[in-house]
């Protein structure tokens, strides 16, 4: 049957938005939206899929992570996302500083899951 992975989150840009867009269509776009309106520039990912593929998710946000800054403010793609695995329990996945830094994610999230 396999194990699922809940993954939800979502990324500011700053400049980026036309490169990601481009990474996401690339790869697995099912889940990504990008809302309008308002100051600020995000793309959100919800979606429930098998652990045998958070790999290709990870390896999208990663490469958006990477995304140069485009002006003199020299502002990264940022964000935050929550991956519950079924069996391995939940991770928070920091993108900051051109990268993902996965950490186990703190209990004060335990709500949604339960």
């Amino acid at each position: 049957m396999g194990t699922w992975v809940h993954i939800r989150g979502w990324l500011e840009f700053h400049g980026q938005r036309p490169a990601a867009e481009r990474i996401i269509r690339q790869g697995e776009a099912q889940g990504w939206a990008f809302p309008e309106g308002g100051w600020l520039d995000a793309a959100c990912y919800a979606r429930a899929i098998r652990a045998s593929v958070v790999h290709e998710v990870l390896d999208q946000v990663r490469q958006i992570a990477a995304l140069p800054a485009v002006d003199d403010d020299n502002d990264r793609v940022c964000g935050l996302f929550l991956a519950f695995h079924e069996v391995d329990g939940q991770s928070e996945w920091q993108v900051r500083d051109g990268a993902v830094v996965i950490n186990p994610a703190p209990p004060r999230y335990d709500y949604l899951w339960k």
